[in-house]
């Protein structure tokens, strides 16, 4: 009994106590709502305005002669004459390296000798001919003699006055007359092939000697054209081998510089200007021709082009080319107003940033100034960039340029709740 009591005097308390704390709850104020300041970030802007500008594009290319010749050996014979170094100016004719030409003149002279002896085989074949031609006639009318006798002595043997004797004898003489006479005609009938046996064996020889002939000249190395020594290979004294490259030569007055170029200006080759440029040095470049077909793998196409001028140049280096591409309409910015992967942030009149794509076109120089050609299909009119290099700016951002932008107001700054991040 006593236990219901108490409990019944704890529930009584803890009621009285929770309706005492509702009511001072009630009784507390509710604290004013106040509305926090939106963040205006402090930056610079520039203006751009939309032209026609001419991008400009920097490359890396190498130096190579337009004419270009390594000179190689069929012989192997000792070097005995060697008048150029690496780095030697040469004119069309000048001699270059002479090597033994003693086999050389011998395989000549052989080839001469076996050239002359079949000439005078034919010229024999010739004069037999003759003779032959000769001789057939001569047998022929023999010939015609002794089977007119034959005739003549069958008619007296049917009258009896001549012996069977006498006729099997001139039977005889007319058969070894037909028979020299059939020697004399296949003699003369056989002419013309054996004539083309001759002359077939007199264009082998001919052949023979022109070859051997070829091969002495090679015992002599002149420049064949005008240029510089790139390399010598070989050094006085030393024996060649066949195939052997002995030296290099270049044509140092026709130099091109090869570069790799965008897709992109694959239908634009010969609208391009460029400048060649190393340390102090600049040169003009003309384009000369482009790579007619690209594989997957590769990022762009080949391209040559002529340096006006080649004082001073060398193959096989490389070099700084810009690249001049036609005009086109764009716009042009300071390099700080383009942000990572192409985007610059536009500043709207209601002075916040407006995220916009960009096609970066190259860039354009003037003096000591230096900007960024771009193109984008939101980019219209004259505009106004971010520059700062906010670390996050975001389309919608709110911002303010001292000295550009109206100053905020005091008074509601002084009101306004402390906004989280960089403000005024």
């Amino acid at each position: 009994m006593k236990t219901w009591q108490t409990l019944l005097v704890s529930a009584a308390i803890l009621a009285a106590a929770g309706t005492a704390v509702g009511i001072m709850m009630n009784q507390t104020p509710e604290p004013e709502k106040t509305e926090a300041a939106e963040t205006e970030w402090r930056i610079e802007s520039v203006r751009a305005e939309a032209g026609f500008y001419h991008p400009e594009i920097r490359l890396v290319g190498q130096l190579e002669a337009a004419r270009q010749l390594t000179v190689t050996t069929t012989l192997s014979a000792d070097i005995i004459e060697l008048t150029i170094t690496e780095g030697s100016r040469v004119e069309p004719g000048d001699l270059l390296l002479r090597l033994d030409d003693f086999d050389s003149r011998q395989q000549r002279e052989q080839a001469e000798a076996d050239l002359a002896d079949i000439t005078s085989q034919l010229e024999i074949r010739q004069l037999q001919q003759v003779q032959e031609t000769r001789a057939l006639a001569v047998a022929n009318a023999e010939l015609e003699q002794l089977q007119a006798r034959l005739t003549q002595q069958q008619r007296l043997a049917e009258r009896g006055l001549a012996s069977q004797q006498q006729i099997e004898d001139l039977q005889q003489q007319v058969d070894q007359q037909q028979l020299s006479v059939l020697q004399h005609r296949t003699s003369v009938d056989s002419h013309p092939a054996e004539l083309a046996r001759l002359n077939a064996s007199r264009a082998k020889l001919e052949l023979n000697l022109e070859r051997a002939q070829r091969t002495l000249d090679h015992t002599v190395i002149r420049a064949p054209f005008a240029g510089r020594i790139a390399s010598v290979e070989v050094r006085h004294g030393q024996t060649t081998q066949p195939g052997q490259a002995l030296l290099t030569l270049y044509s140092d007055d026709a130099l091109q510089l090869k570069v790799q170029l965008p897709h992109a200006l694959a239908g634009e080759v010969n609208s391009l200007g460029a400048t060649l440029t190393q340390g102090n040095r600049e040169t003009e470049l003309q384009f000369d021709r482009a790579q007619a077909q690209m594989n997957a793998s590769q990022s762009g196409f080949t391209a040559w082009f002529n340096l006006t001028d080649t004082t001073g140049w060398l193959p096989g280096g490389y070099a700084k080319a810009t690249v001049q591409l036609p005009a086109r309409f764009s716009y042009r910015v300071p390099e700080a107003a383009v942000f990572q992967d192409g985007w610059l942030y536009r500043i709207t009149d209601e002075r916040r940033l407006q995220a916009e794509a960009v096609d970066i076109l190259g860039i354009n120089q003037e003096g000591d100034n230096r900007w960024l050609v771009v193109q984008g299909p939101e980019l219209t009119g004259d505009l106004r960039l971010l520059t700062t290099r906010l670390s996050n700016p975001i389309t919608g951002m709110r911002v303010h340029e001292p000295g550009v932008d109206p100053d905020p107001d005091p008074q509601a700054e002084a009101e306004s709740a402390e906004p989280a991040g960089v403000n005024l």
